[in-house]
């Protein structure tokens, strides 16, 4: 069979996600969504070990038990790209286990092209799965496809100086998805005068059927002490990016000004410390709630505690940025005004006085005017929360995974 014929018959798609459910974040949702209402097309390919400690991802089996689509599993998938330090033993280890896990990984790769039929494979991480693309292009007439979010190629690291490894995959595929015109400006940046025509955008979406307004749970705000609060609330793994402690910085003003005001914080990460202190160092602990991580089921419901959901993301002097800010979606989709960092992609979810406010995530004066407009200013709250339903409404994850189908099989997303 031709090449072409592969390109344009509708086949099976593999999609090879690092980042997977039961993970939480942006990427691992979009690739979910993209399976859940891909009509059985897509299989994924991840992994059943956290590649931050090192144990069995929580939840896993249950997940794909209950998933519509397949899922297969390996232990790794991903190489690990900060080799040890110390003697030739270690590294020859770390050279081992890096064999392994590619050997594994292409093995199963092979049969599922061949046995399964597989026309089609989408990379979902562009730096450590790199090399897939290459060993790839042994099978005539597979299409190869690779999802960009952003910070992949915004930040530096130290495993591709110069980020030949990232533009040598990025040139090697046959379409590339990105999710914002953030991140394809990005992409034709890196690239240069090499950059492929073959960049399509598609935009993050949202599951309205899940995420929906409801009413305040009031066990929820027994639980937090936040009845007859005015709520701002904060949904987002806690990194510097995500611009927490200038919301921390800006918040305290409003609250100095508005004691009805609480400020709720659900997630957890590396900087939960950092804040933790902020708030203290600032005399606000008492009206900021940290509510670390939440059951899955839940996190509809903790949305629906706030009254305007708050994250100022901003980029970092490493590059690291936003990519899209799937989050803002999700709280427009539960009837929240949203009030986001202007940095990064975050300008393709949230356009300014449409569904949010767009504040600079640097300057702690600009969040706490947008946070003080948006408590005073009920009139303008509701504008904002009406509107970012439609906004939601018209990013349902349906139409996200027809484009990115449509893609596989080689046709324009517009066609």
């Amino acid at each position: 069979m031709s090449a072409m014929a592969n390109q344009t018959k509708p086949g099976k798609v593999l999609l090879l996600a690092n980042n997977f459910a039961p993970v939480r974040g942006g990427s691992a949702v979009v690739y979910e969504n993209l399976a859940r209402y891909g009509g059985e097309r897509i299989c994924v390919l991840a992994p059943r070990i956290s590649y931050t400690d090192g144990l069995p991802l929580i939840g896993w089996r249950e997940h794909d038990r209950r998933a519509p689509y397949r899922v297969l599993r390996l232990p790794l998938l991903r190489t690990v790209i900060d080799p040890p330090r110390g003697g030739a033993f270690a590294r020859l280890r770390f050279r081992l286990s890096d064999v392994a896990i590619r050997a594994r990984l292409a093995a199963i790769l092979t049969w599922l092209i061949v046995a399964e039929r597989v026309r089609a494979v989408c990379i979902g991480e562009l730096l450590a799965s790199g090399w897939v693309i290459g060993f790839l292009r042994r099978f005539p007439g597979l299409r190869t496809l690779v999802y960009v979010h952003g910070e992949e190629i915004t930040t530096d690291d130290p495993y591709d100086p110069g980020h030949r490894r990232r533009r040598r995959a990025l040139l090697g595929v046959d379409e590339i998805i990105v999710v914002s015109r953030f991140t394809q400006q990005t992409v034709r940046h890196l690239l240069g005068p090499a950059t492929p025509a073959h960049i399509s955008l598609i935009e993050n979406g949202v599951d309205t059927a899940r995420f929906r307004p409801a009413p305040k749970r009031v066990d929820l705000l027994a639980l937090y002490q936040l009845e007859d609060a005015f709520i701002f609330v904060s949904v987002c793994r806690l990194l510097e990016k995500k611009g927490i402690d200038n919301a921390l910085r800006a918040f305290a003003g409003i609250a100095r000004e508005r004691p009805s005001c609480r400020f709720l914080i659900v997630g957890q990460g590396p900087y939960r410390a950092t804040l933790e202190k902020i708030a203290a160092d600032l005399g606000i602990a008492d009206r900021v709630v940290f509510s670390g991580l939440v059951p899955e089921e839940e996190l509809v419901d903790h949305y629906c505690l706030g009254d305007v959901f708050v994250m100022p993301n901003r980029a970092l002097p490493d590059g690291d940025t936003e990519g899209f800010g799937l989050v803002f979606l999700e709280a427009n989709s539960c009837g929240l005004p949203v009030i986001a960092g202007s940095d990064g992609g975050s300008t393709d979810a949230v356009h300014d006085g449409v569904n949010g406010l767009l504040v600079d995530g640097r300057s702690v004066d600009a969040i706490a005017a947008a946070m003080a407009r948006l408590h005073d200013d009920a009139d303008l709250r509701d504008k904002l929360r009406r509107q970012g339903l439609m906004v939601a409404a018209a990013a349902a994850w349906e139409g996200k995974s027809a484009a990115f189908l449509r893609l596989c099989d080689g046709l324009a997303v517009g066609d």
